[in-house]
């Protein structure tokens, strides 16, 4: 159980972490670089949109759809590197400097424990 508490303070603070990074730095990268081409800051932003923990407490509260947290961290992990892809695709550079791939591998090492945790946690009744 602590270990369940402690992922997901951990997750919590990387979601929110990645929010603050991913989506005000697109945002402002959109504002100072204009939004052409596509990859300028929309999908960082979109990917911080969709790790940000608001984002699932506003879409339960209005739309009554509960989004569980690695569900949110694979979304804007899929959104980063589908960014990235754009990336390589329309200015022909390298997918990921040194140093962000460290950091997705972490990011995705997480997710999946989280998955993994999560399923641990809360088995699916069997009928």
């Amino acid at each position: 159980m602590y270990v369940l508490k402690m992922l997901s303070v951990i997750a919590w603070l990387v979601a929110w972490g990645w929010a603050r990074l991913a989506g005000v730095g697109g945002f402002v990268l959109l504002v100072h670089e204009g939004p052409l081409p596509i990859t300028n800051g929309w999908f960082a932003m979109l990917s911080g949109i969709a790790a940000c923990p608001l984002t699932a407490r506003l879409l339960k509260r209005y739309a009554r759809i509960v989004v569980p947290g690695y569900v949110q961290l694979a979304v804007a992990l899929l959104i980063f590197v589908a960014g990235r892809v754009s990336v390589v695709i329309l200015l022909h550079r390298p997918f990921l400097p040194a140093g962000l791939m460290v950091g997705t591998i972490a990011a995705a090492t997480l997710v999946l424990a989280l998955a993994f945790v999560q399923r641990q946690a809360n088995p699916t009744p069997s009928n």
